[in-house]
């Protein structure tokens, strides 16, 4: 398509560089689509054994951490063979975020060894009114285990 810019000349259009509206609607609809069946698959609903160690070692550590920060001793308390919590001695405590710290394993599994075990405000793993002196563990679903090492109170995770 020509132009005529003035009495005399005359300018050939030049199209502008860019993406159509149907161009970008069709490139939307298809990420619209691929979010649908993809973000499902990366959601995390993992409940394996080794997964739920993995959460018990977390909470252990989380208890040790919150002992220290708080200045107190707190317990990591398996209340039955499928639930556990952080207690104060007592009751399960809240998070400096106000969650409250009582968790349960899923999908049939189950503590088949282990008891509760508190941390001073140290974070030393306690077994009364002294350190303890053996590790500790806590056996999930047969297969897997947790365990406290005395006086530094390091947790690991095997499979």
């Amino acid at each position: 398509m020509l132009t005529n810019v003035g009495p005399q000349t005359v300018v050939p259009l030049q199209r502008q560089g860019g993406f159509t509206l149907v161009e970008l609607v069709a490139v939307f609809v298809i990420l619209a689509t691929l979010s649908v069946l993809l973000i499902p698959r990366f959601a995390h609903t993992d409940a394996t054994v080794p997964a739920q160690a993995d959460q018990v070692g977390r909470v252990l550590r989380h208890a040790q951490a919150l002992a220290m920060a708080q200045g107190r001793a707190l317990t990591f308390d398996v209340l039955s063979g499928t639930s556990y919590a952080i207690t104060d001695g007592v009751s399960a405590i809240r998070d400096p975020a106000g969650e409250l710290q009582t968790y349960a394993l899923q999908n049939g599994v189950a503590f088949t060894a282990g008891a509760d075990i508190r941390f001073d405000s140290l974070g030393r793993p306690m077994n009364g009114a002294s350190l303890i002196s053996a590790a500790q563990s806590w056996v999930l679903g047969g297969s897997a285990t947790v365990t406290v090492e005395p006086v530094t109170g390091f947790v690991s995770v095997t499979p």
